[in-house]
């Protein structure tokens, strides 16, 4: 699928810095829900990809569709989107996916999906409609999917950029992360990377497994779960999380998927790691 090596006007943007209840928290009263601060304010965690393509055509790369996305879109002014991955298959990272109809509809084309098969699986179940378009009772103007299985072992390598699938663990749960990687002209990946790239992103995770650590290596950019300072069973906590980073060892880091427990400006982390914050771009 890839329409050639040289992309250009490359950008990171985080959609989404949050946990599944966003922040704030509904019903809530906390320091943190009720924080003057912007960055305290937290929609549902994804991550969109800018760039310019070799061929010179704009292009745009969802990872995951949180319930907020239509929020999300709007904000970037979105208007198009050429091609979403998922990380797993719960509901805040996939309860948005009815929202790219809107792509679909000014794109004038369909959308590419690419997941492991038991989140296909699942998106197949919760999206009956779109999937299964012609037992809906009434025409109806639903998304056009193109759905493809994620491997992990597998790149995949779409308009300039490559993607590989990082096995995960979320509690029991296997997930995918993903390193991001420009291409160069002969569809290997580019010795020098534009922006933040090489990239890792790792949300929705308590245990890297020892096969993953090896695709770790050498990062400009480690974006990494940090759930809240008690320890949870699915996710890093604080301590954990800068524990996996200084192992890892990327040029800079940056945490997401935070709860209402930890406080953008009160949590002092070592150097060369920082909490992301919604809309935060790095280029």
């Amino acid at each position: 699928m890839s329409t050639g090596p040289g992309l250009s006007d490359f950008s990171f943007t985080f959609l989404g810095t949050g946990t599944s209840a966003g922040v704030p928290v509904i019903g809530c009263q906390c320091e943190v829900c009720t924080s003057d601060d912007q960055r305290d304010r937290r929609r549902r965690a994804s991550i969109c990809l800018q760039f310019t393509d070799g061929g010179g055509q704009e292009r745009v790369i969802l990872v995951d569709t949180s319930p907020d996305l239509r929020a999300q879109a709007l904000d970037l002014r979105l208007d198009r989107c050429d091609a979403i991955l998922f990380t797993h298959d719960h509901v805040d990272h996939t309860f948005g996916l009815d929202e790219v109809r809107r792509f679909n509809a000014v794109m004038g084309s369909s959308i590419d999906i690419y997941a492991e098969k038991e989140t296909l699986d699942f998106l197949h179940r919760v999206y009956r409609h779109i999937f299964e378009a012609e037992k809906n009772i009434n025409r109806s103007f639903v998304a056009s999917l193109q759905e493809h299985e994620l491997r992990v072992g597998e790149v995949l390598d779409i308009f300039g950029l490559r993607f590989t699938p990082l096995r995960l663990l979320h509690g029991r749960q296997p997930v995918l992360g993903f390193r991001i990687e420009a291409l160069d002209g002969a569809g290997g990946v580019a010795p020098s990377q534009p922006g933040p790239l090489p990239l890792a992103y790792c949300t929705d995770v308590s245990e890297i497994p020892e096969e993953s650590w090896g695709q770790l290596g050498e990062l400009k950019t480690l974006v990494l779960d940090m759930l809240r300072p008690q320890p949870h069973p699915t996710h890093f906590s604080t301590a954990e999380a800068v524990s996996a980073a200084e192992k890892i060892a990327p040029g800079q880091t940056f945490f997401t998927h935070m709860t209402h427990d930890i406080s953008h400006a009160g949590l002092e982390l070592p150097a060369g790691m920082q909490l992301a914050y919604d809309g935060l771009v790095l280029s």
